[in-house]
């Protein structure tokens, strides 16, 4: 089969290969995935360049969520059979022709769930509900995000919206205020000076008594802090 490999970190144009290796066999609890499709993830290439907080033996397969189709069951596993089609987003290696991983993490996927869809179902997602479990927020409370137009942040806000729970997201460019408007998400503001744009003001938290905040990457949060109270905590 093939599989993408990189024998050392890199920029993955330059270290990432076709190979032909040898199709794994699932071991007992295991099932083995035809792998249909996988999206690329930053976390993805942050992992190939050996600047993300995992770090692989080398040589090393690449890719971590993907849509597949049940190949081949190995001993006792339950509830799963050859043919099914199900989604994985913690199994390494999925840039591959087929890949080996435990039973217990698949999701089985309805017929109605387009593969590029199921591809992405779990990493994503499953951060922003995590997030927002973990933050224990509840109707009416405030969230300061920053990052808010990348996938976890759309999620978040979609998802905090559906809940009741106020979301004032931060980004970098007037673009992504408009971008993520488009997309009937709004309290967004650029933290870039720029000609018309909106700037945060105190009035977009005022009934928000202990505003939480979040950080995707560590930058400052300055113009985050300035419109929050301080009582806010991150």
């Amino acid at each position: 089969m093939r599989a993408i490999v990189h024998p050392r970190f890199g920029e993955p144009t330059d270290v990432l290969n076709v190979e032909e290796v040898e199709t794994p066999e699932p071991g007992p609890g295991q099932v083995r995935l035809r792998i249909l499709l996988s999206p690329i993830h930053n976390h993805d290439l942050w992992t190939i360049r050996g600047t993300y907080g995992y770090k692989p033996e080398l040589p090393a397969r690449a890719g971590t969520e993907a849509v597949g189709v049940v190949d081949a069951l190995g001993e006792g596993v339950e509830g799963l059979e050859v043919g099914q089609r199900v989604a994985t987003g913690g199994t390494f290696g999925v840039w591959a022709e087929y890949v080996v991983t435990p039973a217990a993490g698949l999701i089985p996927v309805a017929e109605a769930l387009p593969d590029e869809m199921a591809a992405q179902l779990v990493s994503m997602p499953f951060s922003a509900i995590s997030l927002l479990h973990s933050l224990d927020l509840k109707a009416g409370d405030w969230l300061v995000q920053n990052t808010a137009n990348g996938a976890v942040g759309r999620m978040v806000a979609q998802i905090a919206r559906a809940r009741g729970i106020h979301v004032l997201g931060l980004v970098r460019r007037q673009s992504a205020v408009d971008e993520l408007a488009q997309q009937g998400i709004s309290n967004v503001v650029s933290t870039t000076p720029a000609t018309g744009a909106r700037r945060p003001s105190r009035s977009s938290t005022a009934d928000a008594s202990s505003p939480v905040s979040t950080r995707s990457v560590a930058r400052r949060r300055t113009t985050c802090c300035r419109c929050c109270p301080r009582t806010a905590r991150s």
